[in-house]
């Protein structure tokens, strides 16, 4: 090699070495920012929905009733264009998805808009929804349901109010075991509220002759917690929080530790 070109190959080095070094931390930075990336996925999807893959299996074969409250011409709470009966039914079915793919079998009460009393049915809308409850009752307690689900979501005449609550009959243990596991995943999964479970006096609860929760899922009433209902994310944590606690009630060590409180 001439001296010429020594020269000019060792000017060329430093730059080269440049481009060199240039692209290894490229490549190092990337893969770190990959890395990243993943735990940051990760962790996102641990908080939001935690996965109980080794536990669903509690719940294989289980008949779960899935009530979508309210229906047709019974709108339920209104408040700010938005209607329960439409987010009662859209939870509902996604609550029906995640119990079907655990092995359970989902009984949807309420697939559509309207109730269960049909276009034939003649009387006052008071005895149109009672009559409509009951057939819910009965709809569930002809398919063997070993649990009833109740979905509904609150409204008071304040817009202060906010927060999921579940609610079961007095003196029935598995309602009120059910109902504090759901209320525990409630407030784990959504993060917004601290609300308890509490016993209730309503008709579903006091006729259906199985466990039984009420699931009341935010308030309408609330102007912030409206726009949560209403969006289909929000809906999807409701659902699997429902489910999750579903099924931690069914764990042995669940029920052991209900039995000792």
């Amino acid at each position: 090699m001439s001296r010429r070109n020594r020269e000019a190959g060792q000017q060329f080095q430093p730059f080269f070495r440049i481009l060199i070094i240039k692209k290894k931390t490229t490549i190092i930075a990337a893969i770190f920012l990959i890395i990243a990336a993943a735990f940051a996925v990760s962790a996102i999807f641990t908080v939001k929905r935690p996965e109980l893959p080794a536990m669903s299996y509690v719940i294989a074969g289980q008949v779960i009733a899935v009530d979508a409250g309210h229906g047709g011409i019974d709108p339920g709470a209104s408040r700010y264009g938005y209607e329960e009966k439409d987010i009662t039914l859209a939870i509902s079915k996604k609550l029906v998805r995640y119990l079907n793919q655990a092995g359970a079998r989902a009984v949807n009460l309420r697939i559509g808009d309207g109730d269960l009393c049909g276009d034939n049915f003649q009387g006052k809308i008071r005895e149109r929804k009672r009559r409509d409850l009951a057939l819910r009752v009965e709809k569930a307690k002809n398919a063997h349901a070993d649990l009833f689900i109740s979905i509904h979501t609150n409204a008071d005449l304040s817009p202060r109010w906010s927060g999921a609550q579940t609610f079961y009959k007095a003196g029935q243990e598995e309602s009120k075991r059910t109902a504090i596991a759901i209320q525990d995943e409630l407030i784990r999964i959504l993060g917004n509220n601290k609300r308890e479970a509490k016993t209730g006096s309503y008709y579903i609860l006091n006729k259906a002759p199985m466990p039984i929760v009420i699931v009341e899922a935010g308030f309408l009433s609330n102007p912030r917690e409206a726009q949560l209902l209403v969006s289909d994310e929000y809906q999807e944590k409701i659902a699997y929080a429902i489910f999750s606690g579903i099924i931690k009630s069914y764990l042995p060590e669940e029920k052991s530790s209900n039995k000792k409180n």
